[in-house]
């Protein structure tokens, strides 16, 4: 008997190719109720970085131009995403063009702890960063938790969160997500408590004597240091997404993250190439286009910007300072005889005006930012559901459900007189409570009393 020919007519490729759900995270992004949670992240971030450096940093410090590059960078919601931009040359490129969109993201998050565990700054510089980090753990673990929702009710669901839900979803679980962060960190401080020790003991000629003979056990503790951060650097997006999609306790969330980056390192890595490629893709795109909308702003002007002068618009863009000796505008009131302490700016309504039109390149480039800082915890999500499903063999369509009211339940029935069944309007909470009534508007039994059916 001859066989039947086998036609395929559908290919499943979220079951023969999982990872293309991270693809599935670009039109979430795009959502308004991401970029307003990413926008509020990105715009919280440079203010915790502004009080710290109004509170440790000094006159010397500002000195030092390698820390006063890193300060800037932080003073700004917009600049570290474009200047990385534009200065990484150890990003994946294609045709020339960097694919760093991600990849950045994670980079800004990271880099203000691994200067804080540098050896090479100062107390006050530790002082900063150390504020400043603790700051930008209590910012996303927020933000994170609130994008994260959206998307993994998107991603498994199929579901529109609002944004008041999304919101009050954050406020509650926030603070586990910012401990699952911050338990490794302790552990970490909890294991430098003995090495200091022993480090005051190499203090003196006779104790690097007596610590060289248990120096193995200084290097077993670094060794679990290096191990807890090492976690940290990878796992955290996951103990974000973990507490947004499993609803569970720091502890839990923090074990978990440290269990998939460890037992599926191939995965996870593989899982991030896809995650810097097409984010990168993305992010060059937007970004391309921000600045581009930025430059058309200034050359479709400069036709009569440039008429009275050729230089008009590059010294209002500010890239050629403005002239002192003579000016682009007569003196509002400079009067004659006047004392130079008496006299106003003659470029005042110039610089004003400067101000003013960086302030909205300034908006227009942090809502670019934005999208980019929410793509990248939307690919965490989906990130973390591949990584879930791998160790744990969990479906990828598995998230735990907030308890919801009793809102869809049918009312209930009740015969009247004549043996008609009737619905029952429900009566609020709060009145059936002060008259003795149940739910429904029925009054509720005591004792042994038995209610009386029609």
């Amino acid at each position: 008997m001859a066989e039947q020919p086998v036609i395929i007519q559908k290919i499943s490729w979220s079951d023969l190719c999982p990872w293309t759900i991270i693809f599935k995270t670009l039109p979430v992004a795009a959502s308004v109720s991401v970029l307003a949670f990413a926008l509020l992240g990105v715009v919280l971030m440079p203010m915790g970085w502004l009080l710290s450096e109004s509170l440790f940093v000094t006159q010397d410090m500002r000195d030092n131009p390698n820390f006063m590059n890193v300060v800037e960078v932080n003073r700004s919601p917009y600049r570290a995403v474009f200047l990385e931009r534009q200065t990484q040359t150890d990003s994946i490129k294609i045709l020339g063009a960097p694919l760093s969109g991600p990849r950045m993201v994670f980079q800004q998050f990271v880099k203000p702890f691994a200067y804080m565990f540098d050896g090479n700054w100062g107390l006050g510089e530790f002082w900063y960063f150390f504020v400043g980090c603790v700051w930008t753990i209590l910012v996303w673990s927020f933000i994170g938790i609130a994008i994260t929702r959206i998307c993994l009710l998107r991603l498994t669901r199929n579901e529109q969160t609002g944004l008041d839900d999304a919101f009050e979803f954050a406020l509650d679980k926030w603070l586990t997500a910012a401990g699952a962060v911050g338990i490794p960190l302790l552990a970490v401080v909890a294991i430098c408590v003995p090495t200091f020790i022993i480090g005051l003991f190499m203090s003196f000629d006779v104790g690097v004597v007596m610590v060289s003979l248990i120096w193995f056990v200084v290097l077993a503790l670094a060794g679990m240091i290096g191990l807890l951060l090492l976690g940290l650097m990878f796992g955290w997006p996951l103990m974000i997404a973990s507490v947004g999609c499993e609803s569970q306790n720091s502890f839990d969330a923090m074990t978990r993250a440290y269990a998939y980056t460890y037992q599926k390192p191939i995965n996870y890595l593989f899982y991030c190439l896809i995650a810097i490629l097409f984010g990168g893709f993305c992010w060059l795109i937007v970004g391309t286009l921000t600045e581009s909308v930025v430059d058309l702003s200034y050359w479709s002007t400069s036709w009569g910007t440039n008429v009275v002068s050729a230089e008009r618009t590059d010294i209002i863009r500010g890239e050629i300072a403005i002239p002192i000796d003579e000016g682009l505008a007569e003196p509002a009131d400079a009067a004659v005889g006047d004392s130079t302490e008496d006299k106003k700016d003659p470029y005042a309504t110039l610089k004003a005006g400067q101000g003013i039109i960086g302030l909205w390149e300034a908006m227009f480039k942090t809502l670019a930012a934005a999208f980019i800082y929410g793509l990248f915890w939307c690919m965490s999500s989906a990130v973390y559901l591949l990584l879930r499903k791998d160790v744990d063999e969990t479906e990828m369509d598995e998230i735990s459900v907030v308890d919801e009211k009793r809102t869809y339940e049918l009312p209930p029935l009740k015969s009247d007189e004549n043996g008609i069944p009737q619905v029952q309007t429900p009566t609020p909470v709060s009145q059936s409570n002060e008259s003795g009534d149940d739910d429904f508007g029925e009054k509720t039994s005591s004792g042994d009393d038995e209610p009386t059916l029609n």
